[in-house]
């Protein structure tokens, strides 16, 4: 008998107590699903499900599960599902940053369909991308992205289910797919944006975006979180002192540990983060690298794959605003915020000096 379920109404107090009962004390009674998300832009179906064990006590675990919608097969197929079932069974036990603990991850090895279970975090503070994190926060999304990728350098040909962002099938795909066909509906969408020398700056990344792709992910390999942002973090307070719990493990691949960084800084921090406080959390990144035992990588050899990966990473504004309904206000201030973090970062870094 299968264990996932296609739908998350189909969590039923039988399928609970046999795929998770032995977490609880007591056998589970009832289970009421309440959704969380699901639709477009969602790769899959989340939903809180509200337990009660035989003694009338109440307990809450969060499912996920395949989306209703077309987006189900674009998941699939580029293994979102599989990736995120096989990061809590081969790498969370060894992962340092905090994540919340999976009770349950299967995934079928032949239509990809998955269910996870997770402990329930819903008290702690969920980020907000449109709202920036702070100069602390900053520093120890770095610090933690590092403890992350210093626990498996060099070690990515250990996992064998693992997928590299070096694949020419996949950088072929997202420069002719994603960012060149999107270049000029960005600018057209947001022209307040491109005065000066910026239309010139993302034509020129269409233009070499291959070249910028192998310089940017190439070198020492680690296992990468790949959708590193606050959005898919809870973001803590420990008697003032910030911390991150990750979530959301559906990109993990292997690459340069400095893509989740200069994704994290473009995505989630505001221009006033940028600049020294960007390069101070980079050599907090660098200096937990080598405190972690990292050898061969130079601090030069850690800014230039970050300058270039702040180039790679307009792929995520050019994706948002080249195909943005203008009727959707969040959307459009989504768009414009991401905009402007992601050429203030590589400004304030001179990234773009390597565009020749």
């Amino acid at each position: 008998m299968s264990n996932i379920i296609q739908k998350y109404e189909d969590f039923s107090p039988e399928i609970a107590n046999r795929i998770i009962g032995n977490q609880f004390p007591e056998s589970i009674v009832k289970t009421e699903v309440q959704s969380l998300g699901e639709g477009v832009g969602l790769m899959s179906s989340i939903a809180r499900v509200q337990l009660t064990l035989s003694s009338g006590r109440k307990d809450s675990v969060i499912i996920k599960c395949i989306a209703r919608n077309h987006n189900s097969d674009l998941a699939k197929g580029i293994n979102f599902y599989r990736n995120e079932v096989n990061f809590y069974n081969y790498l969370s036990a060894e992962t340092p940053i905090a994540y919340p603990k999976a009770l349950f991850a299967e995934v079928d090895a032949t239509t990809q369909d998955f269910l996870l279970i997770l402990e329930d975090l819903g008290s702690e503070e969920a980020g907000d991308q449109l709202n920036s994190c702070s100069g602390k926060q900053l520093q120890i999304a770095f610090e933690r992205a590092a403890q992350l990728h210093g626990t498996f350098w060099g070690r990515t040909a250990e996992f064998d289910w693992l997928y590299y962002q070096i694949d020419m099938r996949t950088i072929l795909f997202r420069r002719d797919a994603i960012f060149r066909p999107g270049v000029q509906p960005t600018i057209d969408n947001f022209p307040d944006y491109f005065s000066g020398v910026r239309a010139d700056v993302i034509k020129k990344i269409a233009e070499q975006f291959s070249e910028l792709f192998l310089k940017g992910l190439g070198g020492p390999q680690t296992v990468i979180h790949g959708d590193y942002r606050t959005d898919n973090m809870f973001l803590l307070d420990r008697a003032g002192e910030p911390d991150i719990i990750a979530f959301d493990w559906q990109n993990t691949t292997g690459g340069s540990g400095t893509h989740d960084i200069a994704y994290f800084c473009s995505q989630s921090a505001n221009p006033e983060f940028h600049g020294e406080l960007q390069l101070n959390a980079l050599r907090r990144y660098h200096d937990t690298l080598i405190d972690m035992g990292v050898k061969g990588f130079s601090f030069d050899e850690c800014l230039e794959r970050y300058r270039y990966n702040l180039l790679l990473v307009m792929i995520t504004p050019i994706a948002i605003c080249g195909t943005l309904d203008q009727g959707n206000e969040r959307g459009v201030k989504l768009g414009e915020t991401i905009l402007e973090r992601s050429f203030s970062a590589l400004e304030s870094m001179n990234a773009d000096d390597l565009l020749g």
